[in-house]
């Protein structure tokens, strides 16, 4: 129904669906955190390393400066050697940035990758979609995040600085490798301060997606019942089939009564017919059974076709619930449906071969 409140939780079936279309639950802010927290983590372990090789090329250029013959060879010399700096030093931490960007995305969305998010809509060039989203609550809870991320980070930059002010204007008395440390711890305090902030802005931003996805993925009774239906089949179709069933397995019943040898009854609440068919059967088998009206009908098609009908109420009972439909009887009740046979067989003139 149009218009249906969507009340219900989203169903394992449609969270499947969402997910091969590549609807699923992301916080960028969570990559982000990770990204900014692992790299600076990662410049800082590497830190002595990543110095030694840049005061080596910077004392390296000092040396030759003024003094350094610029031939073909030297020339192409110091490129390797300022390539092979830029590598030992910009390569560890490109590589771990993207190694620290991927790894956020696998583990939020399970490795899925898809192609149909990329795939083009021609509702993104509708100028009212876009509009609608520009004013959609995330967009909204986004500029509300962002500028409370920029205020707290600002004011974290302005304190730490203010706080630091002191030493760094004393600084300048010391000597250049001991500015630079402390220039450089200071930075990492600062970045590491940062990253707490985006660790809870990350866990804020990830509370607020599940929210949203949830809410997007909830569904209505009437898509819960269509979902069922087209799963499981229409119960009411499943109930006609049933009941068709059970009547083509009534009427195959109803047509093997002629051919019993003998129908028990009680006197109309049960009705059991045996037949015993001596080269194929080792007991007498039931045939069909039945209680209340189809006992009844069993009853009248059994007398119609001059079917012995006996009256033997806890025989029939216990043959109707013993013994299901085609079966033989149990080694339990020879004796009783043997006495039955040799009645009817003696009034019909019968003749039981053993």
């Amino acid at each position: 129904m149009a218009g249906e409140d969507k009340t219900e939780k989203a169903t394992p079936k449609k969270r499947r669906d969402q997910r091969k279309e590549g609807n699923v639950l992301q916080s960028k802010e969570i990559g982000t955190a990770v990204g900014v927290l692992g790299i600076f983590a990662i410049v800082r372990l590497l830190a002595g390393f990543l110095m030694r090789n840049l005061l080596s090329f910077s004392t390296r250029i000092y040396e030759v400066s003024g003094t350094y013959e610029v031939t073909a060879d030297n020339l192409m010399s110091l490129v390797v050697q300022m390539i092979t700096v830029v590598v030992l030093v910009v390569g560890p931490v490109c590589l771990s940035a993207m190694v620290l960007g991927i790894i956020p995305t696998i583990a939020q969305t399970k490795g899925l990758f898809t192609m149909k998010a990329l795939k083009p809509k021609f509702s993104r060039l509708n100028p009212l979609e876009g509009i609608k989203k520009m004013f959609s609550l995330q967009s909204i809870a986004g500029i509300v995040k962002g500028l409370v991320e920029v205020a707290a980070i600002g004011v974290l930059v302005f304190n730490e600085i203010r706080d630091r002010m002191p030493r760094l204007l004393s600084l300048m008395d010391c000597g250049l490798m001991q500015g630079i440390a402390y220039a450089a711890l200071s930075i990492f305090d600062l970045v590491m301060t940062i990253c707490i902030v985006l660790v809870f802005v990350a866990a804020a931003d990830f509370l607020f997606q599940w929210w949203q996805f949830e809410k997007k993925m909830k569904m209505s009774k009437q898509e819960v019942k269509d979902e069922f239906k087209q799963m499981e089949g229409d119960p009411q179709i499943k109930s006609k089939i049933k009941q068709r069933q059970q009547e083509m397995a009534r009427n195959r019943m109803m047509q093997e009564v002629p051919t019993a040898d003998v129908v028990i009854r009680n006197p109309t609440h049960y009705a059991v017919a045996l037949r015993y068919d001596q080269e194929k059967n080792r007991a007498p088998q039931v045939i069909a059974k039945g209680k209340d009206y189809l006992a009844m009908k069993i009853v009248q098609i059994a007398e119609e076709h001059n079917v012995y009908c006996m009256e033997n109420p806890a025989l029939a009972r216990a043959l109707y619930a013993q013994v299901d439909l085609g079966r033989e009887i149990p080694y339990e009740l020879y004796d009783a449906v043997a006495e039955v046979l040799t009645i009817v067989y003696r009034e019909t003139n019968k003749t039981i071969h053993v």
